[in-house]
């Protein structure tokens, strides 16, 4: 019976020891502790939300673009934040524009703006890199792609008044007409007329409309006249008239130029045909200015971006596998080994009562 006692002992040494093992271990948990505890230590985050694109200020070759990015924080505080905003050729990559942001320390749980600027040329498309640090450390970048900002109003032309555009059945019909007020001695005097309307949200000041008589075939100015223009409300259309004396049966281009400050800011043109035996087969090719515009406009969108879904999801999932990791890698005996050695410490004493 010793060596049965001592064999007995033995077995419930061995259980006892892999329950106990297992429990420091962490696979036998108090159920009344919370799962999220070590989740709760964790380190602080500084997730990148969006970036907002605005246009601040134009000038004649470049523009300043206002550049928000908008972060969130989780956790504890996160030191030594910077945002990094760099700007390049869409075409060769060439770098345009780097502009650097402190944000130091977050630590509101919140989410925050960080303004910033950049400035681009007018001229072709831009790409614009934002990188979040943290320490040193890029942890966020996202890609915008900026396009059309040689349609934007330099601030020395900025007007609302304009060239007016009828609609309808009158969408061909141009802003400049004329009507012949006589002729004498193989000269006409035309009465031009053109229609400008003030689009804008203030008062138009300051300006000057510039009317010319330009003979088709030679491209000769054969008279023209200037009009002053201010204190047109915003919404209101007026109709600036001048007396052009040209030579008579010739075509005739009408150009109309209007200047602020000495800027031109608004072109248009219409045709004045006096030639006797024109015919419709004849009609005179006005050829419209081109303002160069770009049709598309300014246009700013999120290019090559990263998903910062999966990138949050990919931390999480980091994180479980690691905790199952050091669950599935516990030091000393398993659950099964704990299982096999109760089971056997049973079976051992149940015999031992039987003999």
């Amino acid at each position: 019976m010793k060596r049965e006692s001592a064999l007995l002992v033995a077995a419930l040494v061995v259980a006892v020891a892999a329950l106990t093992s297992l429990a420091l271990s962490g696979a036998v948990t108090d159920p009344s502790a919370p799962d999220t505890e070590a989740a709760i230590d964790r380190a602080g985050t500084a997730s990148l939300l969006e970036v907002t694109i605005a246009a601040d200020e134009v000038s004649g070759e470049t523009v300043t673009l206002a550049v928000d990015t908008y972060l969130q924080h989780e956790g504890r505080p996160v030191e030594n934040v910077t945002v990094v905003h760099r700007t390049m050729d869409a075409d060769d990559s060439l770098v345009v524009d780097v502009t650097e942001r402190e944000v130091g320390t977050l630590e509101s749980e919140s989410e925050e703006v960080v303004p910033g600027t950049v400035d681009v040329p007018r001229e072709g498309a831009h790409r614009i890199e934002t990188i979040v640090y943290t320490d040193g450390t890029r942890t966020e970048t996202v890609t915008h792609r900026v396009s059309g900002l040689d349609s934007l109003t330099p601030a020395y032309a900025d007007t609302g008044l304009e060239f007016h555009s009828y609609t309808g059945a009158l969408v061909d019909v141009p802003a400049i007409e004329y009507e012949v007020e006589s002729t004498t001695d193989g000269r006409a005097t035309l009465e031009v007329k053109s229609y400008l309307t003030n689009a804008g949200d203030e008062t138009a000041d300051d300006l000057e409309l510039e009317l010319k008589a330009r003979q088709a075939d030679s491209n000769i100015v054969a008279d023209s006249a200037t009009v002053d223009l201010s204190g047109v409300e915003p919404g209101e259309t007026i109709n600036p008239t001048a007396e052009l004396e040209v030579p008579d049966e010739y075509a005739y281009h009408l150009d109309g130029i209007l200047r602020l400050d000495g800027t031109i800011v608004a072109t248009d043109r219409a045709g004045a045909d006096l030639r006797p035996n024109a015919t419709d087969g004849d009609a005179l090719d006005t050829g419209e200015f081109d303002d160069d515009a770009d049709e598309n406009g300014f246009e700013a969108s999120e290019a090559d971006a990263e998903s910062h879904d999966e990138a949050a999801n990919g931390a999480d999932d980091e994180y479980d596998k690691e905790d199952d990791a050091s669950a599935d890698n516990t030091p000393g005996f398993g659950v099964a080994v704990a299982a096999v050695a109760l089971l056997a410490t049973i079976a051992f004493a149940r015999r031992s009562s039987n003999e």
